[in-house]
This record gives C-alpha cells, structure tokens and sequence, in this order.
C-alpha cells in the first residue's frame, strides 16, 4: 500500500494504491494526517508513504470520532472521506492518525477515526471532483483525489 503526491498550482493531487476497497481509505486518512501534521515530512511533492501513523505527542489529548457517509459511488464517497477528515481538523484540530474500525457498504461508510488534539495546518480548503477516481487495478485499487489548497 502506498500514497503519494504530486503538486499543482493552489491543488495537491493524491495517488493511492491499495490491496483492498478499506485500504484505499486508511490511506488517504494516513496521506491526510501527515500532509496537515506536517509530520514526517512537510513537503509532500512527489514524496512516496508507506510508514505507520506518526505517534501522538506526550500530552496531546487522545480523540475518537464517528463518522458515517453515504454517497452513490465509490469515488464519491472518498472525496466526502476526505472533506469530512478537513472538517474536523479545521473545527476540532483533529489530526487523524489511524482507523480502528471501517465498514463499507454498497453505499455508504462507518468508522471510527482516532487521531489527537493538535495544531493541524489549516491548507486544505476542500476535496474537488476533478479527476476524482476509484477503480479496480490488478489485484487491488487505485483512487485519486485532487485537494484544493
């Protein structure tokens, strides 16, 4: 399983390779997590993941959220995965760090997201349907996304 990012102009577009339909999305949280934590690295052009979740500091408050989305097509629901990840970050200074539990239905996902409290940096203004993608690839998935920032 990997990510990786490749810079445009005001966009960063992620590249997600993936064993399973699940992976594809704990990647795109982990990709998400450290783009806005900056951590480990703050500079994702062209950089390529495949590390754990980066651990959370000695006195960050330990946070766990819910979510539940519903949408017509894979694609879809991976870019509403992704802006609803933005939106705790810019509402709660949730830094998602990993997933303890991911259902996928035909149309819709539940899950719990575990991250902390911290000082995320507030770049992505949004997830855009341009060139937005989640198709089957050999044995796994591949899915782009392009944020606008």
């Amino acid at each position: 399983m990997t990510y990786s990012w490749v810079e445009h102009t005001s966009e960063l577009e992620l590249h997600i390779e993936a064993a399973s339909e699940s992976a594809v999305f704990e990647q795109a949280l982990r990709a998400l997590g450290e783009l806005i934590s900056g951590e480990p690295g703050d500079e994702p052009a062209g950089a390529e993941y495949n590390r754990e979740p980066a651990v959370a500091e000695a006195g960050s408050e330990a946070l766990s959220r819910e979510v539940v989305l519903v949408t017509d097509d894979r694609a879809a629901l991976l870019a509403a995965w992704l802006d609803e990840l933005v939106y705790m970050a810019e509402t709660e200074d949730l830094v998602p760090e990993s997933v303890t539990r991911l259902d996928l239905g035909n149309d819709d996902l539940r899950a719990t997201v575990r991250g902390r409290r911290g000082l995320p940096r507030h770049l992505v203004k949004g997830v855009t349907y341009h060139q937005l993608t989640f198709e089957r690839a050999g044995e796994g998935f591949r899915a782009t996304a392009v944020l606008d920032v």
